[in-house]
């Protein structure tokens, strides 16, 4: 597993020592019982690590605009942001991901959706880029409070920041899809696997129509697969979001 953090211009900054999760074992439990329940491949210690980190970024948003501070609060923070991104672990394909799978997630932002997922799926590797050095600097020490080894934080640009032959790329809402399918290609394989060969391809978490998104793509493209997140989490958050699958193959061919 990686522990290096990646930056523009190679320069690496070494991790901040690791914290013991033992001194927030009074704090009252973040996520509810429900909402656990939906989520039944997440451990016990996974969850105390899930509260660690968004502790300590509720902690810093204080500070660093690193997600939306309008209302924010600790329910919101889980509603918006954790549980979103933790339906994915109950995406057949993701769940079925092999060890040593290479995953980015682009444009992360405050670690949404990659460093929840990373907690709790260790054996894979994963890559969080953003643009924003002041976002990745919190997301590496949220990973750091979370005792996670398998992330690399980037601070750059997709795609020259990133390097290519990943088998998933994730985003959440980052720019409308034709713009993020030509900007993430580059992180994907250019070898283009038959359909229902293997999970590949990119996961992207969006709400509302992408009819026009699609159409400007000339009919190029269309999702392989769609689940509600709602419908994902067991009805536990009410969000209209869905999780969009494309595959490898199809996001190569419509940005040719």
């Amino acid at each position: 597993m990686r522990c290096a953090w990646a930056f523009v211009g190679r320069r690496q900054i070494a991790a901040t020592p690791r914290r013991s999760l033992r001194s927030h074992a009074t704090d009252d439990d973040w996520f509810s019982p429900a909402q656990r329940a939906a989520l039944p491949t997440v451990d016990a210690s996974q969850w105390a690590r899930l509260e660690a980190a968004a502790r300590h970024l509720f902690d810093w948003n204080a500070k660093v605009n690193v997600v939306s501070r309008k209302d924010l609060d600790r329910r919101k923070l889980v509603e918006l942001h954790y549980l979103p991104s933790l339906a994915l672990l109950n995406v057949p394909g993701f769940a079925g991901l092999a060890p040593a799978s290479r995953v980015v997630d682009v444009g992360t932002g405050g670690g949404f959706p990659g460093l929840p997922l990373a907690i709790c799926r260790p054996e894979l590797d994963f890559t969080l880029c953003d643009s924003r050095r002041k976002k990745v600097d919190v997301v590496k020490s949220c990973a750091d409070v979370a005792n996670c080894d398998n992330v690399a934080p980037v601070a750059g640009r997709a795609p020259q920041d990133i390097a290519g032959d990943h088998d998933l790329v994730l985003g959440r809402s980052v720019k409308n899809l034709p713009d993020f399918f030509r900007t993430v290609a580059p992180a994907l394989s250019p070898v283009a696997r038959r359909r229902g060969d293997t999970f590949s391809g990119v996961l992207y978490i969006k709400g509302g129509d992408i009819a026009d998104e699609l159409d400007e793509l000339g009919g190029a493209i269309a999702p392989a697969a769609t689940w509600a997140i709602e419908e994902l989490l067991g009805g536990v958050v009410a969000t209209d979001k869905r999780v969009l699958y494309f595959e490898k193959g199809d996001v190569l061919g419509a940005v040719r």
